[in-house]
């Protein structure tokens, strides 16, 4: 690389770090789930060097896994919700409630 193509590229591997600790904290289940961000490439850095591009496949891949576990957990909550809002209110009635711990 030429020295001004170096100095362009110079934040890539900080970016890379931030994106590969979103990763792990993700699949640690330590990210606020409601804070809504889509990432953009940062503009100002140029194109990712040509020695970054296996390391950026890597970070590439932990992110689909952890959107895989986030989604599986998303579904995992959605019938655990199902359950709870499947029981009757706290209000008596007359008839017996049983819940299928098993099923």
């Amino acid at each position: 690389m030429s020295p001004d193509n170096s100095a362009i590229g110079a934040g890539w591997p900080e970016v890379l770090d931030e994106m590969e600790a979103l990763a792990r904290d993700a699949t640690a289940g330590s990210v606020d789930v409601r804070a809504k961000s889509v990432w953009s490439p940062p503009t100002h850095l140029g194109p990712i060097p040509v020695e970054l591009r296996e390391r950026a496949g890597h970070v590439l891949a932990a992110h689909r896994d952890a959107i895989d576990d986030l989604q599986v957990l998303h579904r995992t909550a959605g019938r655990h919700l199902a359950a709870v809002r499947s029981v009757p209110s706290g209000q008596r009635t007359d008839q017996s409630v049983y819940l299928d711990v098993t099923g």
